[in-house]
């Protein structure tokens, strides 16, 4: 049975087209994100050129994304508070997050349910992995040792999902090193975690893994894991729906010999989720660059890199599946480079724009768009910063400042922002698959707290949608299976919906459980 609702939506910014031609434009001084990275002590080795990256999530519940940011042991991680007027301003030390050390792979995650996210910090040499929770008044507490994760080494990256979906986000922590591998944590609902990777049937060749991500590719509505690692190293785990996984590796496709960031999205829109996982470009040293896995549907993939055109991206870090120009089609923004006289080739490469064509392939337009960047970069967020209606992106460099480049034109088409939040514990809806149909087109994108390579974006749902101006469907599938379909919603708004309860406006201060607005419970599905 289907029933009426009221929409309301959170409207950030105007939708009109830019009369400028797409570009990105440096704004970090203007946005107040201007600072110094570095160590202390530097060293010429993998460990300390690798880590780093950036985080960004709503941590004071105001519905505007803020970043945290890894600086390296020069001085204390930042967290950038978003002000909603194009700029940001620093409190990490007054909400205890100003952590300093050798530190890696930030995440934003709600783990223990209450409707605030929490903060995850791994590290590399003599730093500790940190797991701070969010106590409600623009505060963290560090609640490591408590939760079960003292002494935790070693952690490049990480991610959360609800791999047994017992409605508790679980963690997987990535460590590019022999003598750690990759780590399943499960959420015992109590505040602590308990580490189970043997158990769960993950402990095949899961060393020197630097992204992992949980992804329903074959969709039955159940998150897999996908884990990019180093030395030929990338796993595919499919779940197995009794708190175990099954290794699901076709080496004969899956061949991307330095694997280290990793995105996930249905790039050719065939309604099946593809993995894209960076890797090392130099054909003289016989290293074949990126890998563009495309997915089946039923947990494989077949190898489509060089069809694509997305092989060549030089020496590879974090990337990201989004639409940044809004014409329905997904592009790849990927960070590259390594700052070494022993790979002086390496040294200045810069990022890559490949933009979709809409038949598969994509075609690389990073210097076209102004956003070659050439530092020494590691992690990347792409996020709507200033609320118009594009994708805009912050590059966290390893010992050198970010850079923030505001998306310029990109807005030309219209767009759809989804922010779900789902019944306790998993309020942000983590693994909720949201399918778009507008303009003869369809889309997908799921809700995640996952990598890109060190640095993880919203945990929501960015569609551009071209000419259309209203979305003839939009489907939600819930992390618990129950789906709802909305129709006839207009164009160009941020749309929150909570649980399976009616569109309503998220309230401004720290986030509470519901929402307000109308709360008619659904059976199945509704429209709007």
């Amino acid at each position: 049975m289907r029933v009426a609702v009221p929409v309301l939506a959170l409207l950030l910014g105007p939708a009109a087209a830019h009369a400028q031609a797409w570009h990105f434009t440096d704004v970090t001084a203007a946005a107040g994100l201007s600072y110094a990275g570095g160590h202390l002590e530097p060293v010429d080795t993998m460990p300390r050129n690798a880590a780093g990256g950036v985080a960004a999530g709503d941590f004071d519940g105001d519905g505007l994304t803020d970043l945290y940011v890894i600086r390296g042991d020069i001085g204390p991680n930042l967290l950038y508070r978003n002000r909603g007027d194009g700029t940001f301003g620093e409190v990490g030390a007054r909400a205890g997050v100003a952590y300093t050390g050798k530190c890696s792979g930030p995440v934003f995650a709600d783990f223990d349910g209450d409707g605030l996210v929490d903060l995850f910090v791994g590290g590399i040499e003599e730093t500790p992995a940190r797991l701070f929770r969010n106590t409600g008044d623009g505060t963290f507490e560090d609640v490591t040792e408590r939760a079960g994760l003292g002494g935790l080494m070693w952690a490049f990256g990480a991610t959360f999902g609800d791999y047994d979906r017992d409605g508790y986000l679980d963690l997987v922590t990535t460590h590019w090193t022999l003598s750690h591998s990759s780590r399943l944590w499960h959420n015992n609902g109590d505040g602590t975690f308990t580490e189970v990777t043997a158990a769960a049937g993950l402990s095949a060749a899961l060393c020197n893994s630097f992204t992992a991500n949980f992804a329903d590719i074959d969709n039955d509505g159940w998150p897999d894991l996908l884990i990019a690692g180093d030395y030929g190293s990338s796993q595919v785990y499919l779940n197995n729906r009794d708190g175990t996984f099954r290794v699901a590796t076709d080496h004969a496709v899956i061949t991307d010999q330095f694997g280290m960031g990793a995105t996930v999205g249905d790039f050719d829109g065939d309604g099946n989720l593809d993995w894209f996982v960076t890797s090392i470009d130099r054909r003289e040293l016989q290293w074949d660059g990126n890998r563009l896995y495309r997915g089946r549907g039923d947990g494989s993939f077949v190898e489509v890199s060089a069809a694509a055109g997305v092989r060549d991206g030089s020496w590879g870090w974090a990337a990201s599946f989004q639409d940044f120009n809004n014409d329905g089609v997904l592009d790849v923004f990927m960070v590259n480079g390594y700052v070494s006289p022993d790979f002086l080739p390496f040294n200045d490469d810069p990022a890559k724009m490949f933009v979709g064509n809409g038949d598969g392939t994509f075609a690389e337009k990073a210097a076209e768009l102004s956003i070659a960047d050439t530092g020494q970069r590691s992690g990347i967020v792409c996020f709507d910063y200033d609320g118009d209606g594009d994708l805009d992106v912050f590059i966290a460099n390893n010992g050198q400042p970010g850079v923030l480049y505001r998306n310029d034109g990109g807005n030309a088409g219209h767009w759809l922002r989804v922010v779900l939040r789902g019944d306790p514990p998993n309020t942000q809806a983590i693994g909720a698959r949201v399918t778009l149909c507008a303009g003869g087109k369809t889309q997908i994108r799921e809700i995640r707290a996952g990598s890109n390579f060190e640095s993880q974006d919203p945990a929501e749902a960015f569609f551009g949608i071209g000419a259309a101006d209203r979305i003839d469907c939009l489907s939600i599938r819930w992390p618990d299976g129950r789906v709802q379909e909305l129709e006839g919603v207009p164009a160009d708004q941020v749309l929150s919906r909570c649980g399976i309860y009616a569109i309503g406006r998220r309230p401004s201060g720290p986030a509470a459980a519901p929402f307000a607005g109308d709360r008619t419970a659904l059976s199945g599905r509704d429209s709007a």
